[in-house]
């Protein structure tokens, strides 16, 4: 069985609230595949058939671009503005996990991710894989990128069963650490409800680094769905754009036995815990809420999942945290229907 790296040792996985037809989202801290094996629906899901040039930024895919001069067969880009460069990139400027080739959203260096003033990020909270705190109207962008529509690629898939449940992987890194881009940047993804708020990392091509693998299981509510992929720009100087690869959509009863399947049951049941943990990263405190009025709990631990603190709340509880080290730990929220909630947060 392949080695499956998991997000600094373990699987988050984030319940959606918004629409009971997504299931869940798990990301997985690796390169290689999750399904083995499968039957996929995306055609051209790795951006190797394309006549862009790899590595000009001046040679892109977007119809809206001054710059506009090549395509990549099976999928439409949207949205962007005259100064819009998403292009192809190869594996010798970023990880490329199938094939040579990789799309690349880029979309400016002065995208707006939580306010009207560049840099800010002080929204970006993330609850396990997603984030769930961006205040709306944002991210957005000058109108010469395309505002808050952002730079998108998408492509409908048809041949879908109504009421089966779906896996959306894909693989998600960014521009070079040696290029700069140090911090992780912010990109969308919409199956038909809604975007969805996850994070890129920088992902330079040598030595290797590693990116992110995402799992969004969905139930189909029509035949067709389309999968949208959205950036807005760099959020920050040194944080990075969406570089997008191994794009497939199959069946959840194709996923390995090491991934949880995510039921419809578990989703209406925990519709009622909405959960927020701020701020992350965290100083003297940490606020945790819920919507819910079931009596709730938080573990924290630490990274050798020695337990650190545990509290009982209804509502919220602000926890302080002061005294713990600077670094990474993580925490699980339970109620009397079980772990409703995983996630990491950052001590600063």
């Amino acid at each position: 069985m392949k080695k499956l790296h998991l997000l600094s040792a373990l699987i988050f996985t984030t319940f959606q609230f918004a629409s009971a037809q997504i299931l869940c989202v798990q990301c997985f801290n690796q390169n290689d595949s999750i399904g083995m094996n499968v039957i996929n629906h995306i055609v051209n899901g790795s951006f190797e058939n394309t006549t862009c040039l790899s590595n000009q930024y001046t040679s892109s895919f977007c119809p809206n671009s001054s710059y506009y001069s090549c395509s990549v067969a099976n999928w439409t880009c949207t949205g962007g503005g005259t100064a819009s460069y998403a292009s192809i990139d190869d594996n010798t400027f970023t990880v490329t996990p199938q094939g040579t080739k990789a799309a690349y959203f880029g979309n400016g260096s002065s995208a707006y991710a939580c306010s009207g003033t560049f840099n800010d990020t002080s929204c970006l909270a993330t609850t396990s894989c997603e984030i769930t705190t961006i205040p709306t109207g944002y991210p957005t962008n000058d109108a010469t990128y395309g505002g808050i529509t952002g730079v998108s690629m998408s492509q409908t898939v048809t041949g879908l069963t109504v009421g089966t449940a779906y896996v959306l992987e894909f693989w998600a890194g960014g521009e070079p650490q040696t290029n700069g881009w140090m911090l992780p940047g912010v990109f969308a993804v919409d199956i038909g409800f809604g975007n969805t708020f996850l994070r890129c990392k920088p992902t330079q091509a040598n030595p290797v680094h590693i990116g992110t693998r995402f799992i969004i299981q969905f139930k189909a509510t029509s035949t067709s769905h389309t999968i949208k992929f959205t950036n807005w720009g760099h959020i920050c100087i040194p944080c990075t754009e969406l570089i997008l690869d191994h794009v497939r959509l199959y069946t959840t009863a194709e996923l390995p036995p090491f991934v949880s399947v995510c039921s419809t049951d578990a989703v209406s049941e925990l519709e009622e815990n909405q959960i927020t943990v701020f701020p992350n990263p965290a100083t003297n405190q940490l606020t945790v809420s819920s919507n819910s009025s079931l009596v709730s709990e938080i573990t924290l631990f630490d990274i050798t999942t020695r337990q650190l603190l545990h509290q009982t709340f209804t509502g919220s509880v602000i926890l302080n945290t002061e005294s713990f080290a600077k670094g990474i730990y993580f925490y699980e929220i339970k109620n009397k229907s079980g772990v409703i909630h995983t996630g990491r947060l950052e001590k600063q």
